[in-house]
Formats: C-alpha cells, structure tokens, sequence
C-alpha cells in the first residue's frame, strides 16, 4: 500500500475523532480563528490564529479546505497536507468536501474511512458533551449529506447503537495493513 494519509469522514459525533485516535498515527494539526480553550495548545490541539490570516491563507489558495463554525473559521492548510505525501502516514478528520478535496490532489495515496451513526446517536452524544440546543442543530445541519457521502469511502465503519468498541476493533485491526506502529 503506498497510502500517506488516511481521512476519516463522518457526520458530527459519529466517532471520527475516537477512532482516529484509535489508529493511533500523527495527525495533521488543522487551523482555526478561535482562541485555545483551556488545556489547548497551540501546535498540538490546533494552529490558533486570527480570522484575518485565515482569510488572507483562503485568498492565497493555501487552504485545502475551511469552513466556519459558531462564528469562527476551521481549516486545513495545503502545505499539512502536501507534506504527507513526503513524510511518513498521517492521519485527519475531514468533512466531506474536505475529504473529496484530499482525494483529488492526493489521489490512491488516500484512504477514506467513513464512520456512521444513526442521526439519534450522534444527538446523545453531543448532549453528552454538554452541547446546547442550538449547537446541536448546527452540528447535524450536514447530517444527511455527510451519510450520502460515504459512498465515496474506501472503508465504513459502524460506530452508533453501541458500535463504537468493535468500531475500535476494526481500526485497530488495520494497523498492520498501513504499517502503522500499535498505539499506547
């Protein structure tokens, strides 16, 4: 296999994040107009900067792909994931634009893992996060456009109704298919 980055692509609080963790590979650190929430570092957790270089980084044609969230914009630079094709397998959780975006530029080189949940699941969870109404509507807005883009896939995995453990199962079981090191 000659993949450099795997993309996984699910509607909000489907697991995508879980199960990239899971994988347990470097993940390409994305950009964002927000300030840190405590705990957050910069570098790590996300490139915090402000919305005028974003904007001035999405003019220049250096993002992949942005979108905006509760008033602040979300990103992934081109140049993060350029860098994958040189060094090493990464991986990163993409909505499904942003996935479709990766494919064309990287092509085989992508491996798109779409995680499903039932819209219900996904709900409990985010109220299980501590989201407010309103937060909750705006995250599932995309819900059945995403589940419709995970057609384009390569690989789908259940993760709602209790799913999430074999889910886990499942992704650990493609470890050694990347070449990837077990995860602590």
């Amino acid at each position: 296999m000659n993949i450099s980055l795997v993309v996984f692509q699910g509607p909000s609080a489907s697991g995508k994040t879980t199960l990239q963790a899971v994988l347990g590979l470097p993940r390409i650190v994305t950009w964002t107009s927000r300030a840190p929430r405590e705990g957050e570092v910069n570098g790590v957790d996300y490139h915090f900067t402000d919305r005028k270089v974003l904007e001035r980084m999405m003019l220049e044609g250096q993002m992949l792909e942005t979108s905006e969230y509760r008033g602040h914009l979300y990103g992934t630079s081109l140049a993060s994931i350029e860098e994958t094709a040189s060094g090493g397998l990464h991986s990163i959780v993409l909505d499904a634009s942003g996935a479709r975006i990766a494919r064309e530029r990287l092509g085989d080189r992508v491996l798109l893992i779409g995680v499903s949940a039932s819209r219900a699941e996904c709900e409990a969870r985010l109220i299980a996060r501590g989201s407010d109404i309103e937060q909750i509507k705006t995250r599932l807005a995309g819900y059945e456009e995403e589940i419709d883009a995970l057609e384009n896939c390569d690989l789908i995995v259940r993760s709602g109704e209790g799913a999430l453990e074999r889910a886990g199962q499942i992704i650990r079981a493609l470890r050694p298919l990347l070449g990837a090191a077990a995860a602590e």
